[in-house]
């Protein structure tokens, strides 16, 4: 999701830093700020940057970091928690680490997950298992998913005045009035959140309005 907005931004002419409060793959081109940072390095458009590099990930900075980063970039997209390649998560007691002073906090989840296994397709689906009562072979529902929007899951943390929630994958789900019955649920849940169905793959989106 960070990369396919620091493109738009980027064409917009708007120099963007990548970065993170937790890992973040070291893609190219990438730099590590050690205990400062230093401003010779900035000199392209988008680059990630880490506290440091371990096992060909760039380690989370702290926020007084990603301040500094803010001063020399138009925008600085943080990756705030991870999933691990997954389309649903459920965070661990110290997840996510949102920087208080976000302006936007963009909460991403994949309609592909919908209809199959809950151990095949959540991470960290012990932790739901526990907290919902279900089991780990049990299908995600509709009613399943529209579950994960909730205060203690993937909204953990999140101010729902700065939240914008995006269904993505929308080109995998084969039963697409599902899909949209599953996002009215969602904007009756927060009403103070923007909702989007989208397939990033394909650059499709689509806005829902709130009744």
């Amino acid at each position: 999701m960070a990369e396919y907005w620091a493109q738009v931004l980027i064409h917009a002419h708007l120099s963007v830093a990548i970065t993170t409060t937790t890992k973040i793959y070291a893609k190219k081109p990438y730099t590590v700020i050690g205990d400062r940072i230093d401003t010779e390095t900035f000199k392209e458009p988008l680059i990630r940057v880490g506290k440091t590099i371990e096992q060909g990930k760039l380690t989370g900075l702290t926020y007084e970091e990603i301040k500094d980063l803010g001063t020399q970039f138009d925008v600085v997209l943080i990756e705030a928690d991870g999933a691990k390649g997954h389309s649903l998560k459920f965070p661990a007691p110290y997840e996510p680490v949102i920087p208080p002073f976000s302006e936007m906090i963009v909460v991403l989840s994949g309609l592909d997950s919908l209809f199959q296994k809950v151990d095949e397709t959540v991470f960290r689906w012990e932790l739901l298992c526990a907290s919902e009562n279900i089991k780990h072979d049990d299908t995600i529902t509709p009613s399943l998913f529209s579950r994960f929007f909730s205060n203690h899951i993937l909204l953990k943390g999140v101010d729902r005045t700065k939240c914008t929630i995006v269904l993505n994958k929308y080109d995998c789900v084969a039963w697409r009035s599902t899909v949209m019955d599953v996002a009215k649920e969602v904007v009756s849940r927060i009403p103070e959140a923007q909702v989007f169905i989208t397939s990033l793959m394909y650059k499709m989106f689509y806005a829902i309005c709130h009744e």
